[in-house]
């Protein structure tokens, strides 16, 4: 059985940004092509990878299971391409790492700031772990890459404040008083965002039990949507609601960092500029 890269890549994305129609925008591709492609994989692996949710979907056990397969895969690929380019002529696509935290609705400000950077050469992005991240920069996988935690990375820039905040179910009540111990969602470790969520509730004096944990944001929006816990997160999502009572409703300032190497260092003032505009856009709007 010979897997279509693209459906992977569609589902794959779906998985990451947290629904059809942000997969859809990030790659550029309708919403019923990407459902396309995402019927057609289970239609070769046999199974459900998908469960609707309210407005949104959730992965299955088996979709679990896939996409930590099959993001091998495209991985793998992504990254032959890659050093294959490089080991040619020098111009191969200029790829952009990012945590899936500032994704939305930052990325079309990114990618339109390294486009007008880079010029004629192509974009492509790697949405990832920080950590997964910064050893793919040391290891020339990506050109730059906007992180948490810069690792051993020599030489990261200081990009700037990332607030989160403290999310729930829409349907859990809140209260002054916090449990003890704190039911959590969170990462699966190593999590710079985990830790700092541990941290944070252990400072309150309180025990910690991580009753769901997931690689993706997708599933730990699930895993909050169906009350399982308080996840520390940059922003919430449909069935999820800020913190507003109790210790946990102040939020926690943290920093991101890009990685880029010499030669790109004019890129940093664009993409700063370009990010934190669509940052205050966002925050116009919402007011």
């Amino acid at each position: 059985m010979d897997i279509d890269l693209a459906h992977i890549r569609s589902f794959l994305a779906v998985v990451r940004y947290g629904g059809y129609h942000r997969a859809a925008d990030a790659l550029h591709l309708t919403q019923p092509a990407i459902s396309r492609h995402v019927r057609r994989l289970e239609q070769q692996l046999g199974e459900t990878l998908f469960e609707r949710v309210g407005r949104g979907v959730e992965l299955t056990a088996f979709g679990e299971r896939a996409a930590a397969e099959l993001a091998e895969v495209l991985d793998a690929h992504d990254r032959a391409l890659v050093q294959l380019a490089r080991q040619g002529d020098g111009q191969g696509p200029f790829m952009l790492g990012t945590i899936e935290h500032i994704v939305d609705p930052m990325l079309p400000a990114m990618l339109g700031a390294i486009r007008a950077y880079v010029g004629d050469r192509s974009v492509t992005m790697r949405v990832d772990r920080s950590r997964s991240l910064a050893t793919a920069f040391a290891h020339g996988e990506v050109d730059a890459a906007i992180v948490l935690d810069p690792g051993e990375v020599a030489g990261a820039l200081d990009f700037g404040p990332l607030t989160l905040r403290w999310y729930v179910g829409a349907g859990v009540a809140q209260s002054e008083e916090l449990p003890d111990p704190l039911p959590m969602v969170a990462y699966d470790e190593p999590c710079h965002m985990r830790d700092l969520a541990l941290a944070r509730v252990r400072s309150l004096g309180l025990g910690c039990a991580v009753g769901a944990q997931s690689p993706h944001l997708s599933g730990i929006q699930s895993a909050v949507r169906s009350g399982l816990g308080y996840a520390l997160l940059a922003d919430g999502g449909d069935g999820l609601r800020a913190v507003t009572r109790g210790p946990l409703a102040e939020p926690i300032q943290t920093r991101l960092w890009l990685l880029v190497r010499g030669a790109d260092q004019a890129l940093a003032a664009p993409l700063r500029a370009a990010m934190w505009r669509a940052t205050t856009d966002r925050l116009t709007v919402a007011a």
